[in-house]
This record gives structure tokens, sequence and C-alpha cells, in this order.
């Protein structure tokens, strides 16, 4: 009886195996994402770590196919180099390398086109041919580290095109040029205002910290729209940026800016902490 429940294990283990190997290589891997249905249960349970704190959902193949869009859509045609796989019985421990460009938004920053690479972990459990569970841990630190770094790279490399410095320290202050909401290449990002209004304070928040400042340094701040209507909106994502009090600000209603953009931001930072 041990022997044949051995040997029961081992024939699960090795079909386990097959199916999560056909997965990510086929899914996962962001090649024919649609063939979702093939590997997975109608209904999968996912446990996952986002922003380290625990989470459990429930992905049906469909929803599972649109993940990988997303993904598609943040790295680009981005490859997937499997590390580690070591299956048990009906679960599969996998480690991969997912390595892309920033094509897309990912954490709230804009894309840049410059590499990106995602570390994560992952359980598969498998029944009846089926994935119908996983366990799954990112290294979002590392990704974080990279993005902010990116953004920096970003920064620099647009700067000095035209006849301005993107900021000047004098007497304690740094005075911030104003930005628009362009990327790595010089391109508007104006998919939405939202978009580009988030694509400006990160510009902004990028030369703050290449000076060794955080958003929270800035004692005045000066916005440009084209439109007022626009004014509830900036509002919104201007908020998202802060912590404590808000610094001083202005904004006013102009004809045009550059590039077309719908708004632009100059602002003054302390060079030593607000209290």
């Amino acid at each position: 009886m041990t022997a044949q429940i051995a040997n029961a294990q081992q024939t699960a283990g090795s079909t386990a195996l097959e199916v999560v190997k056909g997965f990510l290589q086929n899914v996962r891997s962001g090649k024919a994402p649609e063939q979702a249905a093939r590997y997975m249960a109608d209904t999968v349970i996912a446990h996952q770590v986002k922003s380290e704190h625990p989470e459990i959902i429930r992905r049906t193949p469909q929803h599972y196919t649109e993940h990988v869009h997303e993904f598609l859509t943040q790295y680009g045609a981005y490859t997937l180099e499997i590390t580690e796989i070591i299956a048990q019985h009906n679960k599969v421990y996998v480690r991969w390398k997912q390595t892309g460009k920033h094509t897309g938004i990912i954490n709230g920053y804009a894309p840049t086109g410059l590499p990106l690479t995602e570390i994560s972990s992952m359980v598969y459990q498998v029944e009846n041919g089926k994935i119908t569970e996983y366990w799954v841990q990112t290294d979002r630190l590392g990704l974080e580290e990279q993005l902010k770094h990116n953004q920096q790279a970003a920064a620099v490399k647009t700067g000095g095109k035209a006849p301005y410095t993107a900021a000047v320290a004098a007497n304690g202050l740094l005075y911030v040029s104003g930005q628009i909401g362009t990327d790595a290449g010089g391109n508007l990002v104006n998919t939405s205002f939202e978009v580009e209004a988030q694509q400006v304070m990160q510009n902004l928040g990028n030369v703050l910290q290449t000076h060794g400042l955080a958003y929270n340094n800035l004692v005045n701040v000066t916005i440009y729209l084209t439109s007022m209507q626009q004014y509830a909106a900036i509002n919104e994502v201007y908020s998202r940026y802060f912590t404590g009090a808000f610094p001083a600000r202005v904004c006013i209603a102009v004809q045009e800016l550059p590039k077309q953009a719908r708004v632009e931001i100059a602002a003054v930072a302390a060079l030593q902490a607000v209290k």
C-alpha cells in the first residue's frame, strides 16, 4: 500500500509539473494568455502579497488573461525566465525573473521605456490537471527601487534640452522650473488628464529627489492649467503626494502650455526639512 501511495504521489507530482510548466511557458509568459482556461480551473484562489499586506482573491481564466494583458501593457514584450521549479505531490514551487521595459503605468510611475526586472516566487496547487490555487510573493521593494531609479534617470536624460536649469539652489531654497507631463523620451503623456497630472508630479518629485528632497520640503507651488474645469482633478492628484500640511499655492489659468500640455507645475522647496 505504501508503494502504491508513493507511486500515486509521484504521478501527481509529474502531472502537476507539466501543467504548471505549460501554464508558465504559454500563458504567464504573455505568448498566449488566451489559453488560460487550458491550465486553470473555472475558479482559482489566489493568495497575494500586495504592498506587504496579504490578500485572497478569486480569479477565472478570463480574469487571468486580462491580468497578463496588463503585464504586457506595463512591461511590453517581456521575457519570463524560470530560475527554479520543484514539484512535490500536487504542488509546484516556482521562482522566476520577468524582464521587460517600463511601457505602462506601474504603482503610479509613468512609463520611462527603461528596463525593469521583477522577481517572484509562486506555489501552484494542481487538481485534476488544472491549477486550482496559488500563492505568490514578489520582490516589491526591489521593483519600487528600480522604478524610482528609472524616473530619476529619465529626468536627467530629458534635462538640458531647453535654455533653463531644472532647479537652482539659492539662499536655503531650491527653485524648481515648471514641470510638464513628459516621459523619458520627451513625449507628453496625455492619455487622460489624471495620467498627465501624475507624470507632472512624478517629474517634480524626481527633481526634488536629485537634491535629496521630497514633496514635504515644498514651501510654495504654482500650478498652471489650460482650463479651470480641471481644478478638481488636479487637486485630487496633487493631494496624493503630501503628508501633513500642504505648501502655499496658487493656481492660474493660462491660454497655452508647452507641447500642448494641460498642466504645468513650478515650485520652491526648502533645502532644510519643513517642520
